[in-house]
């Protein structure tokens, strides 16, 4: 009994450690959320303005002609881009996103596409399976950067300007304010656009040096969205984990303690009825 008192002690106090250290990522991971989710709502409406732009713009000069609208006839290559993050402990962000991944890389063939990896949990697992990583970036750790979007932006649209791919399409994980997080997969080039309605543009100083920036702004602020999108969702993932393991973790320690609590009862009172037995042993 004394050994099961004090096995159950143990336990409960290794728990409770462990309660603190997950109370303590799930406050982390609710201020990291609160600045990212804040500039993730921000940019939403710029980009949307920015989409309606760039394709009433694209409406109005039609026919229109540039390598990013470019749709290629034979598509021989492809690649997608996959956003994960860099640590686990985020329940199933990860393994959501990198199986939709998976399942559309290989029904448009693997051997046809390279992946590029945002986020070590994608990097590992894509170069583990045997997939070609054209790419990675590691160790952003949730954390938004200018730089890193302007940098992907680059890159990506370098790809396809080469035609080192014909396509490419990007693999995120939406952020929904009910916390059910999806994985989505979106074409990031060539790029695709629905006709609008003609609004007849004065066009100053030229049709050629309006489409080449509002392209580029166009897509560094998508980029921009869907690493701010993807970024919200992982730390509300996180947020949530920690929560469920703080509250899972409480409930084993009250669970415990009624155990210890009955184990000491029961080494007491074998211990008062080993005296009394004894007592009424000498009293012969």
């Amino acid at each position: 009994m004394i050994q099961d008192f004090r096995r159950l002690k143990e336990r409960i106090k290794s728990i409770e450690n462990t309660r603190k250290i997950t109370c303590a990522m799930e406050m982390v991971s609710a201020a990291k959320l609160n600045r990212v989710k804040g500039a993730f709502l921000a940019s939403k409406p710029y980009f949307s303005n920015m989409q309606r732009v760039l394709f009433s713009f694209l409406s109005d000069i039609e026919p229109v002609s540039h390598p990013l609208l470019e749709e290629r006839k034979e598509r021989k290559t492809a690649a997608v881009m996959v956003i994960t993050s860099d640590t686990g402990l985020c329940s199933t962000y990860n393994n959501n996103v990198i199986k939709a991944a998976k399942e559309f890389a290989d029904r448009s063939g693997r051997e046809k596409i390279g992946i590029i990896a945002v986020g070590k949990e994608a990097f590992v697992y894509f170069k583990r399976e045997g997939y070609f990583v054209a790419n990675s970036y590691l160790g952003i750790h949730g954390k938004f950067s200018e730089e890193i979007a302007a940098d992907i932006t680059k890159t990506l649209t370098n790809m396809f300007l080469t035609k080192t791919v014909d396509e490419i399409y990007i693999a995120y994980t939406h952020f929904s304010p009910n916390l059910r997080h999806k994985p989505a997969i979106e074409k990031f080039l060539a790029i695709e656009y629905e006709k609008k309605e003609r609004q007849y543009y004065i066009l100053e100083p030229g049709k050629d040096i309006i489409l080449n920036g509002l392209i580029s702004k166009y897509l560094l602020a998508k980029m921009r969205l869907v690493l701010l999108d993807s970024l919200t969702a992982e730390h509300s993932a996180r947020m949530l984990a920690m929560k469920l393991a703080t509250d899972n973790a409480k409930d084993l320690i009250d669970t415990l303690t009624l155990l210890k609590n009955k184990a000491r009862q029961a080494a007491i009172t074998k211990e008062v009825l080993e005296i009394a037995m004894s007592a009424e042993a000498l009293r012969g």
